[in-house]
């Protein structure tokens, strides 16, 4: 989404996309990722331009994921585990557009890439905003079936 913004994030810096297509940081998609009020609903937003069989095949997968032995990691509910990729990749909260862009969000394959500037300023800002879960902001929204949310009714 070309429109998305963030306080103090140059909208100059989210239309670079130094990863070129890889996806290697969703090795650090795990789990419940905290998201703003603004966040879910922008991606809530995306997930009604996505073909709903799409977003269904996505959202419904086993994200269990089993590293070695007896090591498992839950993939965030967007991590697409079977092709790869971010079912909400243009929407996606500010936490995963700083993956490789700041120092203390190292790129997982260690590509050099251009840092963002003023990280630290604009994650001060966005650590003092309330955050939780999808699943958390879908309860508190009266967002019950994602499949209903996915088809937008």
């Amino acid at each position: 989404m070309s429109d998305w913004r963030y306080p103090g994030f140059p909208p100059e810096e989210d239309r670079l996309n130094p990863c070129d297509g890889c996806h290697a940081c969703a090795l650090r998609c795990s789990g419940a990722i905290p998201m703003t009020r603004n966040e879910f609903e922008r991606i809530v937003s995306h997930l009604r331009t996505v073909d709903p069989r799409v977003a269904l095949r996505v959202l419904e997968q086993n994200k269990t994921q089993h590293w070695f032995e007896e090591v498992t990691h839950e993939a965030c509910l967007f991590h697409d585990v079977t092709q790869g990729g971010c079912l909400i990749y243009p929407a996606r909260p500010l936490v995963c557009r700083l993956f490789g862009r700041v120092a203390w969000l190292p790129c997982p394959i260690g590509k050099p890439l251009p840092p963002i500037t003023r990280g630290v300023e604009i994650i001060q800002t966005y650590a003092g905003e309330r955050r939780v879960s999808f699943a958390e902001w879908c309860s508190e929204r009266g967002v019950f079936d994602l499949r209903r949310a996915v088809e937008g009714r």
